[in-house]
């Protein structure tokens, strides 16, 4: 058994989580020669994988932003080299400092988008952090043997940025399973066009530009509604947003309904018309596959990370520009046809995405070719 280190200490929510756990459940039941011993914020999250193909080490204390460089500097690499391992597989967003073959799983975009303006937003201890962790990033970097990036876009920006030349290219896969519809739930959202913006608060998702967009909806008096999903337990951006909606009384166009759970999920899209993402900055977002697969028209931002996802099955706009987002609003409610066109064509899409085992097929290539680059340097 070739015994493989998985720094998965970031995987606690979001795309990360999503990655690791569809990882792990493929791996679980694979037939292969691998033994994974996966580092992880909270064992009983994944407690479900544990067997004799996978050993999980809880390392809950160092899953802190602040402490993650301490943790990939010092403690991953001593836990690799007590369990054996013969390969780094990283999840995380700071390469290991280990002479081990490594395989680093880029999903950190802003270090590949120095340019977009979601690196200005936020607080300014975030701000401080996010330079701090790319200066750490940078410098970890040699440790990398083989990079894999989710699409083509990242990797040239990674190749131009920071010289990296081996970098595979793996799709980031779908998983159907969890989306249809289990246990229903009525959300009372009324008989309004509803756009569904499906995201804990983040600085980059952007969602602050939905008050003057609101505010013309109320103005114009069109039965549209913004369903958002933002808990005040997301932090003070989060909290800020809230307020602002009570403030200005649009509570009735922005409906903010906090954290929904995995299992109500399908039946809010049911009951919703159409995806809202205005976000500024990603490197893969699972909602365009959910919205496609629950057959909504997705509207989101003109930038490559959107476009690399959703091709012609979505409709773009300027993320930074209202008026625009409006626009593009009205022009969808209005036109049904339109509608039904976007959405035909992202089903074509959704059908030609990997699977969770081609993808982890995929990435076993890339272990070895990684393993045999260390073995000829």
């Amino acid at each position: 058994m070739i015994n493989v280190f998985v720094n998965g200490l970031s995987a606690k929510s979001g795309g990360g989580l999503s990655i690791l756990t569809n990882f792990l459940k493929v791996a679980s039941n694979s037939g292969d020669s691998y033994r994974y011993i996966v580092a992880v914020s909270d064992e009983e999250q994944f407690a479900e994988f544990a067997n004799g193909k996978i050993k999980l080490v809880s390392l809950n204390g160092l899953s802190h932003t602040i402490l993650v460089p301490v943790a990939c500097c010092l403690v991953l690499p001593l836990i690799a080299y007590r369990e054996k391992c013969q390969l780094i597989f990283n999840l995380g967003d700071i390469p290991i400092i280990s002479h081990l073959p490594q395989v680093f799983l880029f999903d950190w975009p802003y270090a590949a988008f120095l340019e977009s303006p979601a690196w200005h937003l936020g607080s300014l201890r975030e701000i401080v952090i996010r330079k701090m962790k790319l200066n750490i990033f940078k410098a970890c970097l040699p440790f990398v043997d083989v990079m894999i990036a989710q699409n083509s876009v990242l990797r040239d920006c990674i190749r131009q940025l920071y010289c990296v030349q081996d970098i595979h290219v793996v799709p980031n896969a779908v998983s159907l399973d969890n989306l249809s519809e289990i246990e229903s739930r009525d959300f009372d959202l009324g008989n309004e066009f509803k756009l569904l913006c499906l995201s804990r608060y983040y600085s980059h998702k952007n969602i602050e530009i939905f008050i003057p967009i609101a505010e013309r909806i109320k103005d114009a008096n069109l039965p549209i509604k913004i369903v958002t999903t933002i808990s005040p337990y997301d932090g003070d951006g989060a909290v800020s947003f809230i307020d602002e909606i009570k403030s200005k009384g649009l509570s009735n166009v922005i409906i903010n309904l906090g954290t929904v759970s995995m299992e109500h999920v399908p039946s809010l899209y049911r009951q919703t018309d159409a995806l809202l993402l205005p976000s500024l900055l990603e490197s893969f977002s699972g909602t365009y596959v959910e919205a496609m697969f629950h057959n909504k028209v997705i509207l989101t931002s003109d930038l490559p990370f959107a476009t690399g996802v959703c091709g012609d099955g979505a409709l773009y706009f300027d993320p930074e520009n209202d008026t625009e987002i409006f626009t593009k609003i009205c022009e969808v409610v209005r036109n049904s046809d339109l509608r039904s066109k976007t959405i035909e064509k992202a089903k074509c899409r959704i059908g030609n995405m990997l699977t969770w085992d081609q993808a982890y097929l995929a990435y076993g290539e890339v272990f070895s070719l990684a393993m045999q680059k260390k073995r000829n340097d």
